[in-house]
């Protein structure tokens, strides 16, 4: 009688108990197990797909007050968070992620969460201490979701990269309240914090996890940012935290933001982030080749390339010839400029417009130079093409990140000047300007090829004025570009080119006139009635 009396009460037990496990099973579910990491020791944490991890930091002395933890992996996004049921308020997801650990006063340890996405992945912890009097990264956020948010958010195109932060607050004791973030913007407040944006390039064409894992390693802390990075700029507590780097397509790049308090002569430092400005394909060793215009873009610079080769070491010699390629240039440089930037047509009728300005452009030219002769004008052209070059060669040098040159009207009238002193400084030696404007851009044009199939910071020489003339945002890009092997090899076979193009030119043009007479010239002179007045010795065509 008692055990039949009980079972219903055991149904209805069992009932409950049920109800209530499927209940919990509707919110996210809590971090199981957890991983030791040790101030100032990378650990790597191998994560199941939506697997979840506690992760407590270890070793953390007195002194420190907080704790900034840095979570990284290659090409999987890891969620971080300091709920253990990860919830949207306390939680940030990226490849690059982390949280700012504040201290209780008798805190020996820290405590946050990991969780993987839809895939497994294999990321790297890393934690960092700060004292009371260093700044806290991110500790006055008012834009992004966590409360202290030391990540750098990374957005990019083919134009530019953009780098955004939260501000800083001064750092605290153990147990004390931080100081208000926007009361008061005198030397005792967050204001006087100033922040530095550094850079740095990963080896060339190597996208693989274990470069990049060495690469974050050598960003993390303030004194390896210094000894590793790239300082692009520093700016104060007054301007927007939003800073702009070039995209460099396929070239691994990290970014880290390093925070001073000029006062207490501290300072600390941000999570870092990285980029490829490109997809990786499933086995992250390249990047996907998305824009299947590419390949069109590819053989034009092919074209161009090989007429480059010819004009580097022949180009006195065939004027017609070389005409066509500089109209074809100029032509081609201002069709594709006023297309892009005021029209919203697609690739493929812009690319239209690029060759067909080009040609015509180019032809054009060679028919003056045919009919008209008029060598002076033509190498003046020739010149612009020289003059434009060597400006973009200037301002691809850090020059170009002075803040006087992030205005356009600045920078226009430099660049034009240079642009136009090149020739009128060489024209009066027509054949010594012409020369070497055909050995120069003809050895640059061949680089530019070789760019199109391994990838080279020196094809951005041209492509980051063709950015600033068809992108407004452009103008406030730091440009700092990678120099490594490929640049050296590059650079090497630009100038072997220039200076053995030069000197075969003047050789083969020793002895001859300066420019001889056009093809319609030679033609009327055969073709001219020969009289009482025409001269018994001739000059020779040449």
């Amino acid at each position: 009688m008692g055990t039949g009396r009980s079972l219903p009460w055991l149904l209805l037990l069992s009932a409950a108990l049920l109800t209530s496990t499927r209940c919990l099973g509707s919110q996210q579910p809590p971090a199981t197990g957890h991983i030791k990491v040790p101030l100032l020791e990378p650990v790597s944490v191998y994560l199941e797909p939506n697997e979840h991890k506690r992760v407590v930091i270890t070793n953390i002395t007195r002194l420190a007050a907080s704790v900034v933890a840095q979570v990284y992996s290659h090409m999987q996004n890891v969620t971080v968070s300091l709920s253990r049921y990860f919830s949207v308020d306390s939680s940030y997801t990226s490849s690059s992620a982390g949280v700012v650990l504040i201290l209780n006063p008798d805190a020996a340890k820290a405590t946050f969460y990991i969780k993987a996405g839809q895939k497994e992945v294999l990321a790297t912890v890393f934690a960092l201490p700060y004292a009371a009097q260093d700044p806290v990264p991110g500790a006055c956020n008012l834009e992004f979701i966590l409360d202290n948010d030391p990540n750098l958010h990374l957005t990019y195109n083919v134009y530019e990269t953009a780098v955004s932060f939260a501000p800083a607050n001064l750092g605290t004791d153990r147990g004390t309240s931080p100081p208000a973030c926007d009361v008061g913007t005198d030397g005792h407040t967050r204001w006087r914090l100033t922040y530095e944006l550094y850079q740095y390039f990963l080896p060339e064409n190597d996208l693989s996890d274990k470069s990049l894992s060495d690469g974050m390693s050598k960003m993390s802390s303030v004194q390896s940012i210094m000894g590793n990075g790239m300082k692009i700029t520093t700016i104060p507590s007054s301007q927007k935290t939003k800073l702009y780097g070039n995209s460099y397509v396929g070239i691994g790049v990290i970014y880290n933001v390093i925070v001073r308090d000029p006062l207490m002569k501290t300072s600390a430092a941000y999570a870092p982030v990285s980029t490829y400005t490109c997809d990786l394909s499933s086995k992250g060793y390249e990047c996907k080749q998305s824009d299947g215009n590419f390949i069109y873009v590819q053989v034009l610079c092919t074209v161009i390339g090989i007429y480059g080769l010819l004009l580097c070491l022949a180009g006195h010699r065939l004027f017609e010839a070389e005409f066509l390629f500089f109209g074809f240039l100029i032509f081609g440089f201002m069709s594709f400029v006023l297309v892009t930037r005021y029209s919203a047509l697609d690739f493929i009728r812009r690319f239209a417009m690029l060759v067909g300005g080009g040609l015509c452009g180019g032809l054009l030219l060679s028919l003056v130079r045919w009919r008209f002769d008029l060598p002076l004008v033509c190498v003046a052209i020739v010149g612009l093409v020289l003059g434009f070059l060597v400006a973009a060669i200037i301002f691809f040098t850090p020059l170009a990140n002075f803040s006087i040159f992030h205005n356009d009207v600045n920078f226009g009238m430099v660049y034009a000047f240079i642009t136009l002193v090149i020739p009128t400084v060489l024209l009066p030696f027509p054949k010594t300007l012409n020369i070497i404007a055909c050995a120069l851009v003809g050895s640059y044009a061949v680089v530019v090829a070789v760019g199109m199939y391994v990838y080279s910071s020196l094809t951005y020489i041209i492509l980051n004025i063709i950015k600033r003339a068809v992108d407004p945002d452009f103008a406030m890009v730091y440009i700092n570009a990678p120099f490594q092997r490929t640049e050296y090899v590059l650079t090497f076979v630009w100038v072997f080119l220039f200076i053995n193009g030069a000197v075969l030119q003047f050789i083969l043009a020793r002895n001859r006139s300066t420019f001889p007479p056009s093809l319609y010239q030679k033609w009327r002179r055969r073709n001219t009635t020969i009289g009482e007045r025409t001269p018994l010795l001739q000059t020779p065509e040449i």
